[in-house]
């Protein structure tokens, strides 16, 4: 995986967007102001359209999200993608790994 200068805001977020509902389209303009709780946070962060998703997926349940957002084999693949690229630090700080732990990885891995 390379490193885009995109965050998940400039890739979610939209103007606006239409919505299907039963065949039904509906063209909603962004303003967070119009959802609650979470969902005005969420449409803040990544935007209408998926928030919609979001809601219509996951509405009634609870969801904790684990402190590990990448997969063991991910990171295992990212560090040795980009070792000669980047240093132990920055590769830890983008994975949510210690640096140690991101030296380790490198070394057992041919």
């Amino acid at each position: 995986m390379k490193i885009t200068g995109q965050s998940a805001k400039d890739i979610f977020k939209r103007d606006s967007l239409q919505l299907n509902i039963d065949e039904e389209v509906i063209d909603i303009n962004s303003n967070p102001e119009r959802y609650s709780g979470v969902y005005k946070d969420l449409a803040e962060l990544v935007g209408d359209a998926a928030t919609l998703k979001i809601w219509k997926n996951f509405s009634g349940l609870n969801i904790t999200f684990p402190q590990k957002l990448y997969s063991i084999e991910f990171r295992k693949e990212f560090i040795m993608e980009n070792m000669e690229i980047m240093k132990p630090y920055e590769m830890a700080k983008m994975l949510g790994i210690s640096e140690r732990r991101v030296r380790e990885i490198s070394n057992n891995n041919p």
